[in-house]
């Protein structure tokens, strides 16, 4: 019987959650935000790699992780957009940088993580945190938006921080395929002028970022470079020259070069070279 009435507890709690406090993201270092049940679902580990392990991005990581441990000591700091290529590193990017930032904040720093769907009502969101005694990222990862949508505007605002007033605890980091985030299908005709309007609005929230950054395709070397890195944190047994032949091999039946890539390879090796 009280295991029973524990379960109905657990599940009156799920559906009618309280507001958080501090002690509730004193939990975890990481949520996802769940608006339809207005709660934070904890995160027990955010899932990453080692930020040793990023290639390439030396420069792309200082910048992030800067801006960060300015946000988490309470000086100004500025949004982050990374967008381009994909499986070069985004979303990894800048979790990594999170992950390691938070280790050293002093249980201060929270990321939320936000789906692309519900950007729509992130002002449910901050009402919910905007009094929290905590620093939050606000992660968006892989969003872009199609001509039909207006959940961008809602995007804008919390990037002016028009929603709430401008609240100090708040940042958002996104990622995108797309550098300005939106379609630039363009209209024919008497809609090319109301087009031309409404382009203007929607490129303006790319402007919104303090902080972008591109990612392309990588070149061979640097692929190898990844893939060698890899190799090296797996404990992959294989000899040097043969790594490079297989990646070459597996990069070219794939038609492109990655991080994203160069992690399959790797596993692809592990069931016959660990």
């Amino acid at each position: 019987m009280e295991e029973y009435l524990k379960r109905i507890a657990n599940s009156l709690e799920r559906a009618f959650p309280p507001d958080p406090d501090s002690f509730f993201f004193e939990k975890a270092d990481a949520f996802i935000w769940e608006p339809a049940q207005n709660y934070f679902s904890q995160v027990s580990d955010i899932s990453t790699v080692d930020i040793s392990l990023l290639k390439g991005m030396d420069e792309e990581i200082e910048q992030v992780t800067f801006n960060t441990e300015a946000f988490i000591e309470g000086k100004l700091a500025n949004n982050v957009l990374v967008w381009g290529a994909r499986g070069m590193g985004k979303s990894t990017l800048i979790k990594a940088v999170i992950k390691a930032a938070s280790s050293k904040s002093n249980n201060n720093l929270k990321i939320i993580e936000v789906s692309r769907d519900d950007i729509g009502q992130v002002d449910k969101l901050l009402k919910l945190i905007k009094n929290i005694n905590k620093k939050f990222i606000i992660f968006c990862d892989d969003i872009s938006f199609d001509d039909n949508e207006t959940s961008y505007k809602s995007l804008k605002s919390v990037l002016d921080g028009g929603l709430i007033g401008g609240m100090q605890n708040v940042l958002v980091y996104a990622t995108s395929n797309r550098r300005h985030l939106l379609s630039r299908k363009a209209g024919n005709g008497d809609d090319f002028i109301r087009w031309e309007e409404e382009l203007d609005e929607r490129l303006s929230i790319s402007d919104r970022f303090g902080i972008s950054i591109g990612f392309y395709e990588c070149d061979q070397n640097l692929y190898l470079e990844i893939v060698r890195s890899y190799a090296e944190s797996f404990a992959v047994d294989i000899s040097l020259k043969e790594l490079s032949q297989k990646a070459i091999e597996w990069q070219v039946q794939r038609g492109s070069r990655s991080g994203r890539v160069a992690k399959q390879f790797i596993v692809s090796l592990l069931s016959r070279y660990k």
